[in-house]
């Protein structure tokens, strides 16, 4: 048996399949021209943000010089336009004042160098240096005079009626030095002294050290800022800083921000990282970076505008300040004319009208003039009261009133006031009752003010309580060791909306019962301002029909029982 030949063709082999290492070149250039694309894009981004960064540092550092500049023009402006200036440095030159006014007091409070003066004739008539820092050379002072002429000049030419700071720049050999200028001008000018004429100058002169470019460099941002001398810049942003002739003296440096570098090397490593999400995440960082780079912008932008708006509203501050102390001054010497001019008088009209009383003989009535002479002398010792309140009122709310503290005796000046206010009593009729009896301890305190106290105290007790009423005043030791004055009336009391205002100066109560109680509404107020000078509380109780009950406690650390 024979087998048949196979007749069917064998099968091709399939194909091999195509290589794929052909697509790694362009897929590596792609990558790498996404890198490339991506990094240069970083790179650009951040250098745009490092300079709009250094632009506005720039615009800080031109605001702050400016600033710095304006602001000493205001001070001596504010001190030459002030009539005590002229007279005390021009007319009749008092080295006290000029000390304490624009000398010291000045270079503590605006951190300035110096202050001169110049004549109308071009002489030095005051030269002072802050004390606190070395002596300047010998001759600085005339230096200084033939250096800001420009400067001098352009203050006279201001106004005649009202004087026009003007500041710049100068430079003494390696010293750099900021002076403002202003004509001494009095501040209601006459007829002559409108006429053109050469005015003194008043000069402000404060040197560019370390401590001012520090305290610029807090206030607007502006790390390092420091002065560097010669023509030439020390860095690209420097800016350049000009005299009063347009010279250049130097340079104003510092080291600025650079977000962009910092950014650039934050998110070069996650970029190279992720490969396929550069052009992606390049992106993403662009457009992150343009908001940033817009954000900055802004953020300087609002810096820049917040500070100009808080150096304008530093300057009116200060300005406001100054024109009040001015006032202060001119209240002061107000009320020691009016003490001097209202007491005299009125110390004669009650010595004459108390004379005029007592020419009274026994058996016969009292005259007409005896009648006027008595209510002479109470509207007069009513007056002096008023005005003497009025004075000591004043004198603690500026200051001025000095406690002169000893060991008092309580009881004693309890009794005194009794006396003295006994005729007002009888006149009234209303009874004092007195319970200051006993072993008091003393009180340390400042006599004249613990008997103003209970006079105040007390004649606004009488001066409430009708005819035949009392008035009780006590002198007692609480439980803690303290001290308690408190005086207790019958009187017509005051109501609940009266209460919450009775201690304010000028303030009486508006009960019908009261309204012909002669006073000043001062006599409450003095109690409670003499009270917390020591430390004291004052206090009071009262119901309407029912009477008053006032009180001022002093602490038992100014208690001590009276040794004989």
């Amino acid at each position: 048996m024979t087998s048949e030949p196979n007749t069917e063709a064998p099968r091709r082999a399939p194909p091999a399949p195509m290589s794929g290492w052909w697509l790694l070149g362009p897929v590596v250039g792609v990558l790498l021209a996404a890198v490339a694309v991506v990094g240069v894009t970083v790179w650009l981004a951040a250098g745009e943000i490092d300079r709009t960064v250094i632009a506005g540092s720039q615009r800080l550092a031109d605001s702050a010089m400016r600033t710095v500049q304006r602001e000493m023009a205001l001070w001596v402006k504010d001190y030459a336009f002030w009539g005590a200036t002229v007279q005390n440095l021009v007319v009749a030159p008092d080295p006290d004042w000029a000390a304490g006014n624009v000398g010291q007091y000045v270079f503590d409070t605006f951190n300035t160098t110096a202050t001169l003066a110049v004549g109308a004739d071009g002489q030095v008539i005051y030269f002072a240096s802050d004390a606190k820092r070395p002596a300047p050379p010998e001759g600085f002072a005339d230096d200084v005079v033939a250096a800001l002429q420009p400067l001098i000049e352009g203050a006279r030419a201001a106004p005649y009626d009202e004087p026009v700071g003007v500041a710049g720049f100068v430079r003494l050999g390696p010293v750099a030095l900021l002076a403002a200028a202003a004509a001494i001008t009095p501040e209601r000018p006459t007829g002559a002294a409108l006429r053109p004429h050469a005015r003194p100058v008043l000069l402000f002169v404060r040197e560019l050290d370390a401590t001012m470019l520090g305290v610029l460099a807090e206030r607007f941002g502006l790390p390092g800022f420091r002065w560097a001398l010669g023509d030439r810049a020390p860095s690209p942003h420097a800016c350049p800083v000009r005299d009063i002739r347009g010279e250049v003296v130097g340079f104003v440096d510092w080291t600025p921000d650079t977000p962009g570098d910092a950014m650039a090397a934050r998110i070069t490593w996650p970029l190279a990282a992720l490969g396929l999400m550069l052009t992606g995440l390049g992106a993403l960082a662009l457009r992150r970076v343009v908001k940033a780079n817009h954000d900055l912008h802004e953020q300087a932008r609002a810096l820049h505008d917040a500070n100009e708006q808080l150096s304008e509203n530093t300057a009116r501050v200060r300005s406001a300040l100054q024109r009040a102390e001015h006032a202060t001054r001119a209240k002061s010497s107000f009320l020691a004319g009016i003490s001097h001019e209202l007491r005299t008088p009125l110390t004669a009209i009650i010595g004459f009208s108390q004379i005029l009383k007592l020419q009274h003989r026994p058996g016969k009535g009292r005259s007409r003039e005896q009648e006027y002479a008595e209510i002479i002398h109470d509207s007069s010792q009513h007056l002096l009261n008023l005005v003497n309140d009025i004075l000591d009122l004043s004198k603690i709310e500026s200051g001025g009133y000095e406690l002169e503290e000893s060991w008092v005796d309580v009881g004693r000046e309890a009794r005194v006031v009794r006396s003295l206010l006994a005729h007002d009593a009888e006149r009234r009729g209303v009874e004092i009752l007195v319970d200051a009896t006993g072993d008091l301890p003393a009180l340390y305190a400042d006599a004249k003010s613990v008997r103003q106290i209970v006079i105040n105290l007390l004649s606004n007790g009488l001066k409430f309580t009708q005819r035949g009423g009392w008035v009780r005043l006590a002198v007692r030791v609480d439980a803690e060791g303290g001290m308690v004055i408190e005086v207790v009336d019958n009187g017509a009391g005051i109501s609940p909306e009266d209460q919450k205002h009775i201690w304010e100066a000028f303030t009486r109560a508006r009960n019908p019962g009261l309204a012909k109680a002669e006073g000043s509404g001062l006599g409450l107020h003095l109690v409670r301002v003499l009270a917390q000078l020591h430390g004291a509380q004052a206090g009071l109780e009262s119901e309407l029909g029912q009477g008053t009950r006032v009180w001022v406690a002093f602490g038992p650390e100014r208690v001590r029982a009276i040794v004989a």
